[in-house]
């Protein structure tokens, strides 16, 4: 999406209606677990309700998902552009790899997967659609990661 400074409208340059590949890369600067906060909408929970993104926008998290025992905090919805979210936290880079023939121009390529190593640490993580040994198909999407 792009934000407008000068009038604070938001664009949006596209909708989805699932998550986006890139997910990841928000959760990890926002402290929100993305796809909770959307099961917690699809269940009729209120935005505001959520406890994530409470916390986000510097509010009481207010007991959680009870809603039989909603706490004052929970009780009283805030007005999202009248509250300042929170700083992101640290910095995140996502990439993607595909398999690609340098020497056909780049085009998009099947094979077999050699060997994919990847030591992850508690901040830098990697996970892959394929592992050592397997293979990408000629008719599937290049990106393996």
């Amino acid at each position: 999406y792009l934000y407008s400074m000068e009038t604070g409208e938001y664009y949006f340059l596209e909708l989805n209606p699932r998550l986006q590949v890139e997910h990841p890369v928000t959760e990890w600067i926002a402290e929100v677990n993305l796809p909770a906060a959307q099961v917690a909408v699809g269940m009729g929970i209120p935005l505001w309700q959520v406890p994530e993104i409470r916390r986000f926008y510097g509010m009481d998290n207010g007991g959680g998902y009870d809603i039989w025992s909603k706490t004052a905090a929970l009780a009283t919805p805030f007005n999202f552009d009248e509250v300042d979210s929170q700083w992101p936290k640290g910095h995140c880079v996502a990439v993607r790899i595909t398999s690609e023939d340098p020497d056909d121009g780049f085009k998009p390529t099947g094979g077999k997967v050699k060997e994919i190593s990847f030591k992850s640490k508690p901040n830098v993580w990697a996970y892959f659609s394929v592992k050592s040994g397997g293979g990408i198909h000629e008719f599937a999407d290049s990106q393996f990661d």
